[in-house]
Formats: C-alpha cells, sequence, structure tokens
C-alpha cells in the first residue's frame, strides 16, 4: 500500500482503525448474528469471543497481555487493533470486509469520525540510548534546555490539522514500550519511539460512509510515520 514503511526498520508496532458512527440501537438485539457473520470472514484465526452489555470482542486470545488481533463492535463503533500486521493490504482489506459485513446487518451507518493510530518502535543508528537523546536535544535550540536540569528523556509532540504525532528517543525500559506492547514476544530493543493519529469528522460538508475515505486516513498515517522514521533512522 502507497506509503508503507520498510518492514526492516520496524521493532514493534500497532495499527488501529477505528469508525465512530451514530449509536446503532438494533445493533444491542443483533450481537449473537454480528458474531456469527464476523467469524464467517476468518479474520482472526481460532478466535476467542465475548459478548457483554454494550460491546462484542473477538481476540486471538483470552488473556489481554497476549492479545495480538483484536476487533470490537459497540452500539457506536467499530475497530480493528492488531501488533501483527503481516501485509498492510490484507490488513486493511479484512477491515473492508468487516465494515461491509456490519452494514449489512445494522444498515447503512451515519459515521461521525475516521481515525487511523500507528504506535511503533523503531531501529535507529545508534543503538545506545544517550546517543539517540543526544541526537534529539541537537536538533532542537539550546535556548529549551536548561542547563540546571539536564535532560533525561524526550518526547515531542505536534498538533497539525486532522492530527497527532509524538516522537522521541525509545530506551529498552520505557513504559511506552512496556504499556503498548504488552506481550511476550515484545522486542526491548532502543530506539526511536513514534505514535501518529489521524482523522476525518464529518462536517456538513463531508460525508465519511465511503469506505474510500477510511483509506485515506490510513494512507495518511502511514505517510506520517514512514516520514518520521526516515527522518530519523539515523539518530
Amino acid at each position: 500500500m502507497k506509503n508503507n514503511i520498510d518492514n526492516s526498520l520496524i521493532t514493534n508496532r500497532k495499527i488501529i482503525i477505528e469508525i465512530r458512527f451514530q449509536p446503532a440501537p438494533k445493533f444491542l438485539d443483533l450481537k449473537g448474528t454480528i458474531l456469527d457473520k464476523v467469524n464467517t470472514l476468518n479474520i482472526i484465526k481460532a478466535a476467542d469471543w465475548s459478548i457483554g452489555d454494550s460491546a462484542l470482542k473477538i481476540a486471538d486470545n483470552n488473556q489481554d497481555e497476549l492479545i495480538r488481533n483484536l476487533i470490537q463492535v459497540e452500539i457506536n463503533r467499530l475497530s480493528i487493533i492488531s501488533t501483527k500486521v503481516d501485509s498492510i493490504e490484507k490488513f486493511v482489506d479484512d477491515f473492508s470486509k468487516l465494515y461491509s459485513a456490519i452494514k449489512e446487518i445494522l444498515g447503512e451507518l451515519n459515521i461521525q469520525r475516521i481515525g487511523c493510530r500507528i504506535q511503533g518502535t523503531y531501529k535507529t543508528k545508534s543503538t545506545k540510548f544517550s546517543d539517540i537523546l543526544k541526537n534529539f536535544k541537537e536538533s532542537f535550540p539550546n535556548q529549551i534546555f536548561l542547563q540546571d536540569y539536564p535532560t533525561k528523556d524526550l518526547r515531542l509532540q505536534i498538533v497539525y490539522q486532522n492530527g497527532t504525532y509524538h516522537i522521541g528517543p525509545l530506551d529498552e525500559n520505557d513504559q511506552f514500550l512496556l504499556r503498548t506492547f504488552k506481550y511476550p514476544e515484545r522486542k526491548n530493543s532502543i530506539g526511536i519511539a513514534v505514535d501518529t493519529d489521524n482523522y476525518l469528522l464529518k462536517t456538513d460538508n463531508t460525508n465519511l460512509n465511503s469506505f474510500s475515505k477510511v483509506k485515506d486516513v490510513i494512507t495518511a498515517s502511514l505517510a506520517v510515520e514512514k516520514s518520521l522514521v526516515e527522518n530519523l533512522k539515523d539518530f
């Protein structure tokens, strides 16, 4: 898919695609039907599922810290989350099938927001945290760093139209790493961390019901991720 990053730079990665829509009350009576339909799509192999009062969850494990793939359907939102994306194209295609299946059961959805969040850790030329932190500091004016308060870590947040991103150096025991990637296969590698969230909101002049809008948001998140990682990989 356009703007996808070179996989060799990725150490850990989570992709979240979410659609929020006006509440569809019939969801409450059709949770079983939705579960049966989603299971026939076989998006998550050997899936474990649960049905609550307000949400339907389908995952590849029944222990939260071991989940790598998760589908959630609620009265006003639909999401797919994965830390094991072998192919962006297939991941997007799976979400397209999921979206079509939900519309088939609930009817046309009045979409209010489309979002795609990518959280990841990535390789850099330097393998020492202190060197990566130094490279970050040298990218900013000296005036923002106080000599009496030596910088031990750094997190930068940028807000732009329809999105945000956070970047910073990553140590092997960084809380972002431990909190975001809880599974045992997590790679505790020193490098950089990126967290970008891009979205579209419904307005009087914008209809979000076309799946092409979902692809637009995904493409934007991939582009931000790729640009940041390629700009920082030599740190």
